[in-house]
């Protein structure tokens, strides 16, 4: 036990040391040394890890130093951002939460903030590397880009601890994450934008059945939402946002999405149905739409349609639609080959070019 205890003070040290560089590396014009922004992703992954291990004091001394390093979040990498919110989050809900005085809001309206950034294709951060999209292919065949980082992830497990795990009493603040989880969704690609849409799915199941709740309201048409004044998509709070003056409108949009995992998480929240879980999982889907990704897989949707020679009536098609649904699940899993004989042409096209000229 005190070998366990002194490694586990070695390595919490080590982390509050790379915290307390990039902490001081800051200038007043927000810069940072590279080297060390590289490091603190893993570094705030492993104090989120240990952190319910951590005695109360460090605890404490923790939270003020992230706090520190969100003020500067728009500087910071954004999957550095994100971790560092995580940590925060996961910190609160280990030992001691209930005499921490610590406001979740100071850690929420961060994550507020960054929502924007999550998922852009193109995003560089201060030490030049990519963080997002599909540009780069590492030596190992992967998408160097997509698995470099768990962003997504990331802001999935954020989320949990917000919303799921924890009670959120202010209902406008509500409302803000979830309009801005949709508006988010609408620009990410299909990889991310599916869990994006889940997240708000299981948020919003969770809340629909509170009488104070008005998540409702927001799936409705917006001449017919009623509230004062308009809604303000800039404000850095979501609770001056007021987002119960607007409607999720971006799901009408997404419900005809390329992609038809998006289509169906749209159509889903849109017609307030309950997700399928565990299939339907936020980090389930991330999971399963990453591999599409590594193996440049495109989803499509089978539409069986009707010959218009078929002249068979509706009572008939009833009682022939299982037999005809087992017959389409044989003749999908059978290698189908087509051998095609192909038609004398006389070898024109093997002639010289004179050749058809005394023709």
């Amino acid at each position: 036990a005190t070998n366990q205890a002194e490694i586990l003070h070695s390595i919490t040290l080590t982390y509050f040391r790379v915290l307390k560089s990039v902490e001081d590396t800051f200038t007043e014009d927000g810069n940072s040394n590279a080297s060390t922004t590289d490091l603190l992703p893993a570094a705030l992954r492993g104090l989120a890890k240990f952190s319910h291990l951590i005695h109360l004091d460090a605890v404490v001394d923790l939270l003020i130093v992230l706090k520190d390093l969100l003020k500067n979040a728009h500087y910071l990498p954004p999957d550095a951002a994100i971790h560092c919110i995580l940590c925060a989050l996961k910190t609160l809900r280990g030992p001691g939460r209930d005499t921490i005085p610590v406001d979740p809001k100071e850690y929420l309206i961060p994550l507020y903030n960054l929502l924007p950034r999550i998922g852009v294709e193109s995003i560089e951060s201060d030490a030049g590397k990519a963080f997002y999209g599909l540009a780069g292919i590492g030596n190992d065949g992967k998408s160097s880009n997509y698995y470099s980082d768990k962003t997504i992830e990331a802001t999935i497990q954020c989320l949990d601890h917000a919303f799921l795990q924890r009670r959120e009493l202010s209902t406008t603040r509500l409302a803000g994450f979830l309009k801005r989880l949709t508006s988010t969704a609408l620009h990410c690609q299909p990889h991310s934008s599916a869990p994006l849409i889940a997240c708000a799915r299981q948020v919003a199941a969770r809340y629909a059945s509170s009488a104070s709740s008005k998540v409702g309201r927001m799936l409705e048409n917006e001449e017919d939402v009623i509230a004062e004044g308009m809604y303000a998509p800039e404000a850095e709070d979501p609770e001056h946002s007021n987002a119960h003056a607007t409607s999720l409108w971006e799901l009408s949009l997404m419900r005809y999405h390329v992609n038809p995992k998006v289509a169906d998480q749209a159509m889903g929240m849109a017609e307030s149905r309950l997700l399928k879980l565990p299939g339907e999982a936020p980090g389930r889907i991330w999971e399963s739409m990453g591999r599409d990704v590594q193996e440049v897989y495109v989803a499509q949707k089978f539409v069986w349609k009707k010959h218009p020679l078929d002249t068979r009536n509706a009572s008939e098609e009833d009682n022939s639609a299982a037999s005809g649904k087992k017959r389409r699940e044989q003749r999908r899993r059978q290698n189908q080959t087509r051998v095609i004989t192909p038609r004398r042409t006389g070898k024109w096209h093997l002639l010289p070019s004179t050749s058809f000229s005394m023709l």
